[in-house]
């Protein structure tokens, strides 16, 4: 080294402390990520505390490789522009976590990203060697600075892919996958560091104006064993809170198949109509209600047909049955009752006279041009009305009259030819 600047030594052992602690930061981000990717229910709660280990891992390492460095004279950091450097790490790691444990991660993403954290990298790196407040200042060597920066925005990059590719790896390879990447995360990092270290030049009779802060090598043990009991606590809180998320997803996805299994049950699943058999049983409690108040009820029942179709008759009902839905009241029961009929029970309002209105409202819905596969087809159809009790007292007996007294389109003639007859209700 040129004779006007002083030699500096390292502390071999709190090189390769500093290296350990960069690989283990390395091995919290990767895992983290992968959970905050696999939980986004806690994305936000699990960057915050995912950025607090991973962001005081990374200045740890920085910490320790600064305690490695002494010269020939007294050093220390003053502390509070030494917690500015901590406040970017972490805000560094922030970054990576979110960006690395999004579901989709292209070319500008990384490269975006790398820019930002290797700048964030930086900023820690050099406001903690500012920390040291030398007078007079340091000298930077250019290179070496230019190559420290592009080797911080290379391993932010590196990083952010291996921790996005990561996730594609089985669970069982997991582990194995996660050492060697968090390695060579470590030696990014570090490598970044000492680049960074081996650029700044102390003049001679240069003083640290900061020794009575933070000075000692013995200040490496208790920073080390903090950040990995820190680090080690969220990672178990993450993985616990894993485990419960998992379970109550379980959970709402059984109660989620236990309520489709239970509409199903009710409905028919082509048209989410109500199906037959809970028409059947709606149908009986209309009667028992009416038996009970003296009150009128009105079973609407329709019956289609459509020519050509060959065999898209579901499909042709699900319009069909779009077209019924706004016609229906709210305490109306409207129901597919088979495979080209449908049924509506509606309650008859004292003041109220023969429906026909409404029968013919359900004819029209029914009658009306619809197109299907990119074919324009017109429907056969009947619609008619029995009423409780004048035409009725059982399910059966109304949906006959109702069959009796359709309303068929004019062009129909084959339908009112032939007795239409529903299949009898329970």
């Amino acid at each position: 080294m040129n004779s006007s600047y002083l030699d500096g030594h390292y502390d071999l052992g709190l090189v390769a402390l500093s290296y350990v602690v960069a690989s283990f930061a390395g091995y919290s981000a990767i895992d983290i990520a992968h959970r905050i990717h696999r939980n986004p229910e806690r994305e936000w709660l699990w960057i915050a505390l995912g950025a607090l280990a991973m962001g005081t891992g990374i200045w740890s390492m920085h910490f320790i490789g600064m305690q490695a460095f002494s010269l020939p004279i007294e050093l220390g950091y003053d502390l509070a522009t030494t917690l500015v450097s901590l406040i970017a790490a972490i805000v560094v790691a922030a970054l990576a976590l979110y960006v690395s444990s999004r579901r989709q991660m292209g070319l500008k993403a990384v490269v975006v990203g790398a820019a930002l954290m290797g700048s964030g990298i930086c900023v820690m790196h050099y406001t903690g060697m500012y920390a040291m407040k030398m007078q007079p200042g340091i000298d930077w060597n250019a290179p070496l600075f230019v190559a420290s920066v592009a080797i911080a925005v290379a391993a932010s990059g590196a990083a952010l892919w291996i921790v996005f590719r990561l996730r594609r790896i089985t669970d069982g390879r997991q582990i194995p996958a996660r050492l060697v990447a968090a390695a060579i995360m470590g030696l990014a990092v570090v490598g970044m560091h000492y680049t960074g270290m081996a650029a700044a030049h102390f003049p001679v009779g240069s003083i640290c104006r900061a020794t009575g802060s933070l000075t000692g090598a013995w200040t490496a043990g208790p920073v080390t064993a903090f950040t990995v009991l820190m680090s080690l606590l969220i990672m178990g809180l993450a993985a616990y809170d894993s485990r419960v998320q998992a379970q109550l997803r379980e959970e709402r996805l059984r109660r989620a198949q236990d309520e489709r299994a239970r509409i199903l049950a009710l409905h028919d699943p082509d048209t989410m109509l109500r199906n037959r058999a809970s028409f059947q049983q709606e149908a009986v409690n209309f009667i028992q209600r009416c038996s009970r108040t003296h009150a009128k009820f009105d079973l609407f029942y329709g019956a289609l047909r459509f020519p050509d179709l060959n065999g898209r008759e579901n499909d042709a009902m699900k319009i069909i049955a779009e077209r019924l839905r706004p016609l229906a009241r709210p305490h109306d029961f409207l129901a597919r009752y088979g495979k080209t009929e449908f049924a509506l029970l509606r309650m008859r309002d004292p003041m109220e006279g023969a429906p026909q209105l409404l029968q013919d409202q359900l004819l029209s819905a029914c009658t009306m041009p619809l197109e299907l596969g990119g074919q324009r087809l017109s429907a056969q159809a009947h619609v008619g009305c029995g009423t409780f009790p004048d035409q009725g007292q059982t399910s059966r007996q109304l949906l006959m009259a109702a069959a009796r007294s359709s309303t068929p389109t004019l062009s129909s003639a084959a339908l009112r030819a032939q007795a239409i007859k529903p299949v009898a209700a329970a």
